[in-house]
């Protein structure tokens, strides 16, 4: 078949320019041609919304402005798998580079070591592929809720199979602030506990995600994740100064979420808040 035209959707907002132009340079090296569509200041599904439907591509992906494609053949790789008419996603590898996270402050590198091990997840909303009808079918991604990874997946997963590529986004976040760290990491947890309270047992992962709510078990899930293998001399600082508090962030972020949910909307409301 030939080469459908791919279009790539980025939302941004406040990116690390150094990060973003590394981005923008490994695109531009790709073998197959791309559109590369930006889209700037907006609250995230308003800016993939946005940039879909100006998209003339017939496959569309998603990109973070903080993932960088591992090599020149991301694209190819990653869109091969939609030849087959069965398949309505296609699902990176994500992982850090051990060189941006010696960059961190220290207590920011015990709480992101996890990230140094590849990690597949089983649906991620950016850094993957999909058909813009497709996309069209679902109605785009809701920009009225805050957990709109849970949600896309939900809807995406009824249409046909979602596919691992098995190829590598190196995901950058700018986890320069400690502060900030734990915030983003607190408000993943309070949006695993809404989506958990919204779709119960029909929630793509929901035994983990509870699992790693419930006091001390929770701890399985984090050392499940843990790059023993090249990391095992850092265990015991990575308890003191990463587990533990990432453990107490999981639990209460997640019940936060579950037991009093969030304004619909509210991420979306807050980022616009920061542009005026």
């Amino acid at each position: 078949m030939d080469i459908p035209k791919v279009s790539i959707v980025i939302p941004v907002y406040k990116p690390d320019e150094r990060v973003f132009n590394l981005l923008k340079e490994k695109l531009k090296k790709q073998t197959i041609p791309v559109e590369i569509i930006e889209k700037w200041n907006n609250p995230e599904p308003v800016s993939m919304n946005l940039g879909i439907k100006e998209a003339k591509g017939e496959i569309i992906v998603i990109l973070a402005q903080d993932c960088i494609p591992a090599d020149e053949k991301y694209i190819e790789k990653l869109t091969k798998p939609l030849e087959d008419e069965k398949v309505v996603a296609v699902v990176s590898d994500l992982l850090l580079p051990y060189e941006e996270w010696k960059k961190r402050p220290f207590l920011s590198r015990m709480f992101t070591i996890n990230d140094l091990k590849l990690r597949k997840p089983d649906m991620n909303l950016s850094s993957c592929a999909y058909r813009k009808r497709d996309l069209e079918k679902i109605g785009y991604i809701n920009e009225n809720i805050s957990a709109i990874d849970v949600d896309f997946s939900i809807k995406i997963r009824k249409l046909g199979k979602i596919e691992r590529s098995n190829v590598i986004v190196y995901h950058i976040h700018p986890h320069k602030n400690y502060k900030k760290t734990l915030k983003t990491f607190y408000n993943y947890s309070k949006y695993n506990g809404i989506s958990v309270k919204e779709n119960k047992i029909k929630e793509h992962g929901f035994i983990q995600k509870v699992l790693r709510a419930i006091p001390f078990l929770g701890f399985t899930s984090i050392y499940y994740r843990y790059p023993l293998k090249n990391y095992y001399y850092l265990i015991l600082i990575h308890l003191l100064f990463g587990a533990v508090i990432e453990h107490v962030i999981n639990v209460i972020g997640f019940w936060q979420g579950f037991l009093f949910g969030e304004e619909p909307g509210k991420r979306n409301k807050e980022a616009l808040s920061k542009n005026i």
